[in-house]
């Protein structure tokens, strides 16, 4: 057995407060994700919530993994295939606990564990985190309002939108959301 010395703690290798939120974060948003889904169709698929569970815990487990791309994909493709009302208010609570997971699971990749997060650090996730919300919410408002309007394929608009993606990204890319 080796003896401690004065300055070894067995409490030093324990994770920080800001990692244990984060990995919450990142087990319970996607299963948040799979219940409203359920609610916005009015049914639900049990193994979906266990695969989507074990995912999460994996994701929860090594954040840095690309396990998350198969969480996303396993509750958008369940969205997909059991939501009759794709533009329900129900898809912006759904994107809101899916970007909870993927910025819970970015987050978590920024620093070790072990290491507390500055308030710094804490605002800037934060303001991205909501950034991205309020955007998914202005995403669906836009689509809400032209499926009312049921317009028919249009290559006018369809050009303006992804010029407007493509600004958006470029936008994000130069560091604007930092």
């Amino acid at each position: 057995m080796t003896r401690r010395g004065k300055n070894q703690s067995p409490l030093r290798d324990r994770p920080a407060w800001s990692a244990v939120v984060l990995r919450i974060l990142i087990v319970f948003s996607p299963l948040t994700a799979v219940g409203i889904t359920w609610v916005a169709a009015q049914r639900t698929v049990p193994a979906v919530a266990a695969l989507v569970g074990l995912l999460a815990l994996a994701c929860a487990a090594r954040p840095n993994s690309h396990l998350g791309v198969l969480v996303v994909t396993t509750v958008s493709v369940q969205w997909l295939a059991i939501v009759d009302r794709h533009t329900t208010p129900w898809s912006v609570a759904a994107a809101a606990a899916l970007i909870v997971f993927h910025a819970a699971q970015a987050a978590s990749t920024v620093a070790p564990s072990t290491t507390a997060w500055t308030s710094a650090m804490k605002r800037r996730w934060t303001r991205r985190t909501l950034l991205l919300v309020g955007a998914s919410a202005g995403t669906w408002a836009l689509v809400t309002f032209f499926d009312a309007r049921q317009f028919g394929a249009n290559t006018i608009l369809l050009t303006a939108s992804l010029l407007a993606l493509a600004a958006g990204a470029l936008w994000a890319r130069n560091g604007a959301t930092s």
